[in-house]
């Protein structure tokens, strides 16, 4: 009580002083008072953008474990036809649509087989591979502006012998990605200090925080810190995955159902009892495509699995799940062509169906 009436007195002491001083002064302290707030202010705004900005790596993660074959640039959408088997004369490589035209079409760069698009700090990161003459492919790590300029090869020399092994994330002003190995590397997104920081190997990984989480080639799910220590072994049995906060959701390889673990208690919830090919989670909602005989669709549900909605009906059991603003980017067979499958898109509500012409 008494440090409170000492506080008291203190503040009334300022104004009285404050209130005795000339005009020229009082308006000098008022003046100098207005930029020291305004410069708090601007350092805090800064501090959040910069903090939002440098690290990307949860924000994709969900359409990165679906190829990520599509991602927002303002009013754009930026895609790749290299999913699909489009069976017309479009060149594979990356397009950019307008977000509420799909028939405006501009093709980025070609000739190129294209995984992994990123949007990061006005840049487009991607995989592209290219075979080479012994049959196998070379995958790079490309930068470029959203209008295909200013490309710059990160890394150039991944060799493999197909292009599905593509999983790439960036984190703080580095790119993560396997090597031909399939042992994690990164470098810096000049170009700079590549290195190896795992000696695994890896079929994918999702950087969530300060950790790394992975499936190892022998179905091991692990974690490790970002410098590639502290590795730790957590469960078996986990196929795709997605790690939200504390939980981690997967396919389950036993019965490829999408389950959910809770990585500090190990309590395991049943999301969805249907088979899984694929999932997204984006903003607290978990968009996912059934591979049942009689039952093949996108549908969504909260993270507890509740509530589930069909979207659309699916032709084909190969399909990948993009989210973009309100819009599913999807792939499926074309309905009139067994053999030959598109890109679509719908809103998240189910509405608005339509294919992509890429």
């Amino acid at each position: 009580m008494e440090d409170k009436k000492k506080k008291i007195k203190f503040l009334n002491d300022v104004s009285e002083k404050f209130k005795a001083l000339e005009p020229e002064k009082k308006k000098l302290i008022t003046i100098i008072s207005i930029i020291v707030i305004i410069l708090i202010i601007v350092t805090i705004i800064t501090s959040i953008i910069f903090a939002v900005g440098t690290n990307n790596a949860g924000k994709v993660i969900g359409n990165i474990n679906n190829g990520s074959f599509a991602v927002k640039n303002g009013g754009k959408v930026i895609l790749t036809n290299t999913a699909i088997n489009s069976g017309n004369d479009l060149e594979k490589g990356i397009y950019e649509i307008d977000l509420n035209n799909n028939d405006e079409t501009t093709l980025i760069t070609q000739d190129e087989y294209v995984k992994s698009l990123i949007k990061y700090r006005g840049n487009i990161y991607y995989v592209a591979a290219n075979q080479a003459d012994n049959g196998n492919y070379i995958k790079q790590i490309i930068k470029m502006k959203p209008n295909g300029k200013n490309k710059q090869v990160l890394v150039d020399n991944i060799e493999t012998t197909s292009i599905g092994n593509s999983t790439m994330n960036i984190s703080d002003g580095w790119v993560y990605y396997l090597n031909a190995e399939y042992k994690l590397e990164k470098v810096k997104t000049n170009g700079e200090k590549r290195q190896q920081i795992a000696d695994e190997e890896i079929e994918t990984f999702q950087i969530s925080g300060n950790n790394i989480y992975y499936l190892t080639r022998d179905n091991e799910f692990k974690k490790m810190k970002k410098d590639g220590s502290q590795i730790e072994e957590i469960e078996k049995g986990i196929g795709n995955f997605q790690v939200v906060n504390n939980d981690v959701y997967y396919i389950s390889r036993s019965n490829y159902y999408l389950m959910k673990l809770d990585l500090k208690t190990k309590e395991e919830t049943e999301i969805v009892n249907k088979k899984v090919k694929t999932f997204n989670i984006y903003k607290k909602t978990i968009y996912y495509a059934t591979n049942e005989t009689e039952d093949r669709a996108i549908y969504s549900t909260n993270l507890n699995g509740k509530k589930h909605k069909k979207i659309v009906d699916l032709l084909s059991a190969n399909n990948f799940i993009c989210i973009v603003g309100n819009w599913i980017y999807y792939t499926d067979k074309i309905e009139d062509s067994i053999y030959n499958d598109a890109v679509y898109r719908i809103k998240t509500n189910g509405k608005d169906k339509e294919m992509i012409n890429i």
